[in-house]
């Protein structure tokens, strides 16, 4: 397999979205020099993506991990047992959801994910989301700071532009969806971090970027997400192209 161009650092193939052709959607991806990450969201989800990657020499990896919203407690001898193969890449998605409820079962949860994290010596895949009234963010990077041994990426940025300062001066990398091609939102956040922190995701088959709006989100659309970066930054497009995917090797400690 040639050297890829894009990485999409997390999406979810493995979700039944694309149980009628999840084949066709990794194959279109990889033939078009995309490589991906398959993120689970709980057991399941996280043996489904071990299961996916396994299929594929090259190009195709697994996160595993519980979701914060996930009920249930944390089978930690499960996931470590999952984590072992080699190619899971990272924990997670795991962190802190607040939107609809903020719950100290998240935080021991998420403090569990750390230590598999620590253990088995790699990084961490956050999702973090911040409440009506409190901000997920910060209590995570108090976590982080207090547990965390390994690097981290906050998967979906969405907070503001201090929380962004707090997770960077942590040494956070951030990587950013579809949602850029349609809102401004995050584009003072896109110039203010250094591109060397900065990744590209669909996390799909949610949030489909510009020009697809209305069809189901895959991981070929992460090329939407790198142009739209370069966009913003008024940056070189093979420059940005390039950085972005030796940030997403670099994280994920792989060799091409």
């Amino acid at each position: 397999m040639n050297r890829p161009k894009f990485f999409d650092i997390h999406s979810h193939p493995n979700f039944a979205d694309f149980d009628n052709d999840r084949d066709e959607v990794v194959k279109r991806a990889l033939d078009n020099s995309v490589w991906l990450a398959v993120v689970g969201t709980d057991k399941e989800s996280s043996a489904q993506a071990v299961k996916l990657a396994e299929k594929y020499e090259k190009g195709v990896y697994a996160i595993i991990g519980q979701h914060p919203t996930t009920d249930g407690e944390f089978d930690y001898d499960f996931y470590k047992k999952l984590a072992g193969n080699p190619k899971v890449v990272a924990i997670g998605e795991c962190g802190l959801d607040y939107f609809r409820d903020a719950n100290k079962k998240q935080e021991e949860i998420f403090r569990k994910q750390i230590e598999l994290a620590n253990e088995m010596g790699k990084p961490l895949m956050l999702h973090i989301r911040n409440g009506k009234n409190v901000s997920a963010y910060r209590l995570a990077a108090e976590i982080l700071k207090e547990k965390a041994k390994v690097v981290f990426n906050s998967h979906f940025f969405a907070g503001n532009l201090e929380e962004a300062r707090l997770l960077l001066d942590l040494g956070a990398t951030f990587s950013f969806t579809g949602v850029l091609t349609f809102t401004h939102d995050y584009d003072e956040i896109i110039r203010y971090l250094p591109l060397e922190k900065i990744m590209a995701e669909t996390d799909c088959p949610f949030v489909t970027p510009a020009p697809y709006r209305g069809k189901r989100n895959e991981p070929i659309y992460v090329i939407e997400v790198a142009k739209k970066i370069a966009e913003i930054r008024n940056e070189n497009f093979e420059k940005v192209r390039e950085q972005l995917l030796q940030n997403s090797l670099q994280f994920f400690n792989l060799k091409i």
